[in-house]
């Protein structure tokens, strides 16, 4: 009786049911859209009830920005890492740039591949969520590694304005999220002329792509004259 009764107060920690509220709704949000899943599925699924949620979280909105967070923080603090190395260096490659900002999102992507690819899926549901809330949820993750980006390109490549650093991250970020969210259309569109790449062959791709388009001339109304 007393191991019973010790049994049941460990699944009740408090930690362990935040743990599994997120890890739930993770992969709700990831398989089905942040707007198809409700709590109630959550808590369902998770063996707890919408008090823990609103103990844990508040809100749906606050959960959906928890996993979020858990989701964005190790890939943003593995390239703010990436830059102060660069820094450090002392030498200046848009290249490495560019590596700094794809390859913590590959690495997180890759560790999925094998099962149910949930950073792919989730980092799409983000990028496509067209309710407001969501949106700035995901984009309070991104000012201070894009001020650390801008700064560093345009450190890099003297000609560019913090204007066209800006507008060069964003291209940056849209070609990666559509190459690794959609490379796989590739064989349909082409007909099948075109085989998909390894991961490895569309990451090189990747980085010459974009290091040259970073390094390139600034043109246009923010062209430093």
């Amino acid at each position: 009786m007393l191991i019973s009764g010790m049994a049941t107060l460990v699944d009740e920690i408090p930690s362990d049911t935040k743990e599994r509220l997120l890890d739930v709704a993770e992969r709700l949000f990831a398989e089905h859209g942040f707007d198809a899943v409700s709590l109630r599925a959550i808590t369902a699924e998770a063996g707890a009830n919408l008090a823990a949620v609103n103990y844990h979280f508040g809100s749906k909105e606050a959960l959906i920005g928890a996993v979020v967070a858990r989701l964005v923080e190790p890939v943003n603090r593995k390239r703010l890492e990436l830059l102060d190395a660069i820094k450090n260096d002392g030498q200046c490659d848009v290249r490495e740039i560019v590596m700094a900002f794809l390859d913590p999102v590959l690495e997180a992507s890759a560790r999925g591949a094998g099962g149910d690819n949930r950073f792919f899926k989730l980092m799409s549901r983000c990028m496509a969520a067209r309710d407001e809330r969501v949106s700035k949820l995901v984009m309070r993750q991104f000012p201070e590694v894009v001020a650390r980006f801008v700064e560093i390109i345009c450190e890099c490549c003297p000609g560019l304005s913090s204007n066209t650093a800006h507008l060069r991250l964003l291209f940056m970020a849209g070609a990666m999220a559509h190459s690794l969210f959609h490379h796989d259309k590739l064989a349909i569109v082409s007909q099948g002329r075109c085989t998909l790449p390894t991961f490895e062959v569309l990451r090189e791709e990747m980085v010459i792509f974009l290091a040259a388009g970073l390094a390139a001339q600034e043109v246009g109304e923010y062209q430093q004259r």
